[in-house]
């Protein structure tokens, strides 16, 4: 969506401060005696002192007053970048409303100093300034309420070194390369202690296919930090989505690289939401079959009505049922799920660290491997390998059975030389007997 169609848009207007101070309806006036908000005012001013007044995209009714959007304000910065230390000029957008703004409950359940700040933290993110743009394009803001939606609606913190596949250009250009994210550190703004709780700036980096790919193998924080060295990329991570060539293409050698890094450090995907169930034995019926459905896209989660905010005073308290002890479990996956159980044996489970599949209707599986020591809590053991809490199920995975499963699951490895017009048949289907574990493949994760 671009500038025009923007301003079109009854939910949010572009407010120009470039000109001087804004005036403010009787019901906002109040806003800005808040810590929160000033806060981060004071945070970009330590960056932008001569943008004392950025140019903002602004809902026109606060998602606090029913409207669709969570983040009240972002604002929009030009940065000159320093093209000898490799810092392409560019548009730095900063958002308002992850963090509590306010201190008054009205979004976030309100904070002492110390304790996190809403969701503890703000997004940016950098775009490459053309040389013949004298305003910024407003897609970025549009982008960034879509994962706020999702982040309110789902509850999922974003983390540095998170990577989000978003499988679609970030601006709609049906050329762009630049088709997902992670998650960096803004490498400008500083960490905020206020009154009204802790936040930090995370940026959100557009990355492309391969470079997200090598994230989920590897860890995002080591692709962030090749990318970093990427020319027109920097130090700041700043996006350009006409960059067609991933640092891969750019220098191979790195590849190499990233595969050592996954054979000494393993995988830092720790749980991934995907198309996925289980039964308590083959013959069951499978559990939230609805997960079935469709997967969990992001983009999709944030065109849903906005999510309706929790009553601070009403909490309801529920509790947490016993785990029972299971004589076997029938797993359920789509392809693309099923993709990445390679990965997670040799990257994950081989590496003595857990793994976590769940599914949009809050079911998780968890496999444990018998040395792991970062899974929390464990109520599986060798003598009771599978135990499910609800619709929370835990496997414990013995060196043998970690041993079995990657032989058996090299049939799924996709690999650059494989022949893609090959169609895979399914269902594909596993079995193994200690634990008794059943595993189902089928393309849509429709059993």
């Amino acid at each position: 969506m671009d500038g025009d169609a923007a301003g079109e848009d009854k939910s949010e207007e572009v407010v120009d401060n470039s000109q001087g101070p804004v005036e403010w309806s009787d019901e906002e006036t109040d806003i800005f005696d808040h810590l929160g908000i000033e806060a981060i005012d004071g945070a970009c001013r330590l960056v932008y002192p001569d943008q004392p007044n950025p140019l903002q995209y602004a809902a026109v009714q606060k998602f606090w007053l029913g409207g669709p959007d969570p983040l009240d304000y972002i604002s929009m910065f030009c940065n000159e970048g320093d093209l000898s230390k490799n810092i392409p000029p560019h548009w730095h957008y900063v958002s308002y409303g992850f963090s509590d703004l306010h201190g008054d409950g009205r979004v976030h359940r309100p904070s002492e100093r110390g304790e996190a700040s809403g969701f503890g933290f703000e997004l940016t993110f950098r775009l490459k300034r053309e040389p013949e743009e004298t305003t910024p394009p407003m897609w970025p803001s549009i982008l960034l309420n879509k994962l706020a939606n999702y982040v309110f609606q789902t509850g999922n913190v974003l983390h540095v070194g998170d990577h989000i596949p978003w499988n679609k250009a970030l601006n709609d250009d049906t050329e762009s390369h630049i088709q997902h994210m992670l998650i960096a550190e803004d490498p400008q703004l500083l960490d905020l202690d206020t009154q009204n709780g802790t936040l930090d700036f995370r940026q959100v980096v557009g990355v492309t296919d391969d470079e997200v790919k090598s994230a989920q193998k590897w860890k995002g924080t080591g692709v962030l930090s090749l990318l970093s060295n990427m020319k027109g990329v920097g130090p700041f991570f700043v996006t350009d989505t006409k960059r067609s060539e991933s640092v891969f293409d750019e220098d191979p050698s790195l590849s190499v690289m990233v595969a050592e890094g996954i054979e000494k450090d393993g995988s830092n995907l720790g749980h991934v939401t995907a198309v996925c169930s289980w039964s308590e034995s083959a013959d069951s019926s499978i559990v939230n079959t609805s997960a079935f459905l469709e997967r969990l896209d992001i983009s999709d989660v944030a065109e849903n009505t906005p999510p309706v905010l929790p009553d601070f005073n009403e909490v309801v308290y529920k509790e947490t049922p016993v785990p029972v002890n299971l004589n076997s479990v029938h797993l359920y996956f789509d392809a693309e799920a099923a993709e990445l159980l390679p990965m997670v044996v040799r990257t994950r489970l081989k590496k003595g660290r857990f793994f976590i599949f769940h599914n949009v209707d809050n079911l998780a599986i968890h496999l444990l491997p018998s040395t792991t020591q970062d899974g929390g809590e464990v109520f599986v053991t060798e003598k009771d390998p599978i135990k499910m809490q609800g619709t929370y199920l835990q496997i414990y995975c013995s060196t043998e059975f970690i041993d079995e499963m990657s032989k058996k699951f090299e049939c799924l490895q996709v690999n650059e030389d494989s022949d893609k017009t090959k169609e895979r048949v399914y269902p594909v289907e596993f079995s193994f007997s200690n634990p008794k574990v059943y595993i189902t493949v089928s393309k849509n994760g429709i059993a």
